[in-house]
């Protein structure tokens, strides 16, 4: 099991056993504790991500698994599958269906599969390298819009921007140049750029398991997935997702 698509098999597999989990678990409200960093965690981000480690010792046990509730090993050589059991645990919490479990999969620190599994939006994402982007297994690929004038473009929250005078300062700029602007957040707004729905998506304060799994279905998309300075989004930190056409306009729009 090596190649982009086997892998990326693999991953369909490890979201089937955590939809069935995050469902089993989903209806809101549901408990949940808080981590050292202050943020949310509820039983079933640590059961998701229990459950497919497990599963990747069965199946692949040269593989090292990188999650956000338990850590791990994220090696630069061979397969690290980077887990993120649930990507926006205060919907999960609230009873809100925008959630997923995203499962990226590195090898020699390239993202070459991942899938984005919203079960309760009865939604799917996946991609392998070399091999295109789907979502409920139809191709999909994101817009030709060229001119920010006409872009539909897609931020993480006013709370992100309204601490930092020059960020907010940023923010309203891309409002007041863009067609359309709104505040989606999560994983679901960069897969609305790869899906062509939107044109742009930002966000900051990110971690490798927020992005893996979407960079690689951005990019067989055809879109870009970056940090805001161009760099790897992997790094950390910050993203940028555009349909390419828009990546330095809206760019040079957040760093300058």
């Amino acid at each position: 099991m090596s190649s982009p698509t086997e892998l990326r098999d693999l991953a369909l597999e490890l979201a089937d056993l955590a939809d069935e989990i995050a469902l089993g678990m989903f209806g809101g409200p549901v408990p949940a504790t808080r981590k050292p960093d202050g943020t949310p965690v509820t039983a079933a981000d640590r059961r998701i991500e229990s459950v497919l480690r497990a599963r990747v010792d069965t199946v692949l046990p040269a593989a090292t698994v990188f999650g956000e509730e338990d850590g791990g090993d994220l090696t630069p050589d061979g397969v690290c599958i980077v887990i993120d059991p649930i990507d926006g645990t205060k919907n999960f919490m609230r009873g809100v269906p925008v959630f997923a479990t995203l499962i990226g999969v590195l090898v020699d620190g390239e993202v070459v599969a991942g899938v984005a599994s919203a079960p309760a939006m009865g939604e799917r994402w996946d991609a392998a390298r070399a091999a295109g982007a789907r979502r409920n297994s139809v191709r999909i690929g994101v817009s030709a819009i060229a001119e920010v004038g006409d872009a539909h473009v897609l931020h993480g929250g006013l709370n992100r921007f309204s601490t930092d005078r020059a960020r907010w300062e940023r923010l309203a700029t891309i409002a007041n140049d863009a067609w359309r602007t709104r505040g989606f957040g999560e994983f679901w707004m960069h897969l609305l750029v790869a899906g062509g729905q939107a044109d742009a998506a930002f966000e900051d304060d990110l971690s490798i398991w927020d992005v893996a799994a979407l960079e690689v279905i951005v990019v067989e998309a055809g879109g870009r997935m970056t940090a805001w300075d161009g760099t790897s989004v992997l790094a950390g930190g910050t993203a940028l997702t555009t349909n390419g056409l828009l990546h330095p306009a809206f760019q040079a729009r957040l760093t300058t």
